[in-house]
């Protein structure tokens, strides 16, 4: 890890450390140069605000938790690893999950995971069969689900376990709920026509 790279690491577990006691929205800049034993000259050569060193702490824990889930049936293991690790840290994403704005992780969710259903649909040649336009609602239709679904669990407090939301999402990102619900109700149909 590079000299550069340690202080970025370093100042982003700072400001997970503070972020256990003191709202985001009330830690500033000063704040985490103090907790980090830095100056806030050196603090801004890496960031240029807190919310570029919680941008940073998303890149640089998310992508590799979700990033090699590109295939039809992989991707819910790298949603259950990443529930798993916001879990084991809890203090700060509860904490982040709250503000709006720049960097925030609703956004970093969405951009996540909207390349994860673009990369599926082209991994599965999926570009064969849809126009440019498809792809994109497509990608951005399953992103707010998985996006929305990961946020709620996270806003609730985690309470639940993850893997039940993350099996619900794989049904239905597979077409299964779609297909179990299409043959109730061709049974439906086919009593009601024996009638």
């Amino acid at each position: 890890m590079s000299n550069s790279e340690f202080t970025k690491f370093m100042i982003a577990r700072g400001l997970k450390q503070l972020l256990e006691t003191k709202a985001f929205t009330d830690v500033t800049v000063g704040d985490i140069a103090r907790h980090c034993n830095i100056s806030r000259n050196t603090f801004y050569y890496h960031f240029k605000d807190k919310y570029d060193v919680i941008n940073w702490i998303f890149y640089t824990e998310i992508t590799p938790l979700i990033g090699d889930t590109v295939s039809i049936g992989k991707w819910g293991s790298g949603m259950r690893a990443l529930c798993h690790y916001i879990r084991e840290n809890k203090a700060f994403y509860t904490n982040v999950v709250q503000f709006e704005g720049q960097n925030n992780l609703s956004d970093c969710l969405m951009e996540f995971y909207e390349n994860l259903v673009q990369n599926i649909i082209f991994n599965a040649k999926g570009e064969k069969v849809l126009r440019p336009q498809q792809i994109k609602i497509i990608s951005r239709f399953y992103a707010h689900g998985m996006s929305g679904a990961l946020l709620d669990w996270i806003k609730n407090g985690m309470i639940m376990e993850a893997d039940a939301t993350v099996t619900t999402l794989e049904e239905l990102l597979s077409g299964e709920i779609f297909r179990q619900i299409i043959s109730q109700q061709d049974d439906a149909a086919f009593s009601e026509n024996e009638l």
